[in-house]
């Protein structure tokens, strides 16, 4: 543990599985990191990782890469630097790739755009309406890097989105297309790749969806504040809203019904959704079933609470949607405890991340181990990924510094053979 280290809290449990051993990785060469919000798996089947340092003023994501010869991790570019706003600049700064690494397996290509929160440097915060019209200090804006996994160089940059972060990123091979949501003004827009133009739609909303995904046609869907899906259908140039909610329990209102993360069935095209919300669902949609396509309930995933008490949508939690080689579909789910259900109090403290799978054709769940390494809190896994040979990696945020975890499939069941994992959206 650094000086600057937090320490890790104690889980209130924890569970092993001999076919799924854990290893965790710190950034040890990035101390100040915080965060890991990006985790991608790479058109070379590597898998590439966003060391993210939003907290601290002064600092950069840098683009880093497991490399599974040596069980660890490559640092590959520091983003500040591939793009030309330096870090001690003045300005917030290039701090994170939030969801938006997407790669482009025909050039070999990784797609990667960044979002603000970081504090220029010496300052603790940064509020991006009060900063706007700041010449000094504002966020230059989302920068695109473009690396190039073959030649292992960095192709181009390009600043794509002026003042806004960007939330999340979807590619579409077939047009070359970037579709992306900004923050804070929560704007649905597209970047031309050929033409390097930003195209804007406008707004959708304040809360600021987390996933954008795409169909097999390159129609682009995210969900609403209210949790209603928005989708973009590039023939006719247009955003449409569908008459559909995403799933969430019998005692809530689909407010902050916005998408957290999305896995699509390599094998028959559903999607399966999580929202950023507390008590989550899990929602399969059949985008080409119908008009509209079609939703199914698949149920809660995380622990019995009492439904008239409030949980932080960042502690009653789900993410890292992959779906493994094997036909499962991998998720992490957040466990806590009540400490006092007669006072309606939570014990957050001990709150950890589980790993568990789900069967699609059975609609079966297994717990199968809990992730509780390194320094910081244990409860939140932003994303996960799947490489060539079936292993995972999935991102831990609340840690300083922050890792991801290997976890590696030793199990031999098989629902469906998958013969890729590469997702187009971040």
């Amino acid at each position: 543990m650094t000086a600057a280290a937090k320490p890790a809290s104690v889980p209130y449990f924890t569970k092993h599985d001999p076919r799924f051993p854990v290893r965790y990785h710190e950034f040890t060469e990035r101390p100040l990191s915080d965060s890991c919000w990006s985790v991608q798996t790479g058109p070379d089947g590597r898998i590439y990782i966003a060391c993210c340092v939003e907290h601290t003023g002064g600092q950069t994501v840098t683009v880093v890469r497991y490399d599974a010869a040596g069980d660890r991790l490559e640092y590959l570019f520091d983003m500040d630097e591939v793009t030309g706003d330096l870090r001690d600049s003045g300005r917030a700064t290039q701090c994170k790739i939030h969801y938006s690494f997407a790669p482009d397996a025909e050039r070999g290509l990784l797609y990667a755009a960044t979002h603000l929160s970081g504090p220029p440097k010496g300052e603790h915060g940064y509020n991006p309406w009060a900063a706007w019209h700041d010449p000094v200090r504002a966020f230059r804006g989302a920068y695109l890097s473009v690396y190039d996994t073959r030649r292992e160089r960095i192709a181009d940059t390009a600043l794509m989105i002026p003042k806004e972060g960007c939330r999340c990123l979807c590619f579409d091979p077939r047009r070359r297309r970037l579709y992306a949501l900004t923050y804070p003004r929560d704007h649905f827009v597209w970047w031309d790749l050929q033409r390097r133009e930003l195209h804007d739609l406008g707004r959708i909303g304040s809360v600021n969806s987390q996933c954008i995904f795409s169909d097999a046609r390159g129609r682009m869907y995210t969900t609403s504040d209210q949790g209603r899906f928005v989708r973009y259908d590039p023939e006719k140039e247009r955003l449409e809203d569908l008459p559909l909610t995403i799933a969430c329990g019998p005692f809530q209102s689909p407010w902050h019904g916005v998408i957290y993360d999305a896995a699509a069935d390599p094998s028959d095209g559903a999607v399966y959704l999580v929202p950023w919300k507390d008590h989550p669902h899990l929602t399969r949609y059949w985008p080409e079933d119908g008009p509209f396509g079609r939703l199914e309930n698949l149920g809660p995933l995380t622990c019995e609470r009492l439904p008239h008490f409030p949980v932080s949508v960042n502690a009653d939690h789900v993410g890292g949607l992959v779906f493994g080689r094997d036909g499962f579909l991998y998720y992490v789910k957040s466990s806590f405890r009540w400490k006092d259900p007669h006072a309606n109090r939570v014990d957050y403290a001990g709150a950890v991340a589980v790993l568990c799978r789900f069967d699609p054709l059975a609609k079966t769940h297994e717990e199968l181990c809990t992730l509780a390494l390194g320094a910081g809190e244990h409860r939140y896994i932003s994303r996960g990924a799947c490489d060539a040979d079936g292993h995972f990696i999935f991102g831990k945020i609340m840690a300083r510094p922050a890792g991801v975890y290997r976890v590696e499939n030793r199990d031999t069941k098989i629902v469906r053979a998958n013969p890729t994992c590469l997702r187009l959206w971040g």
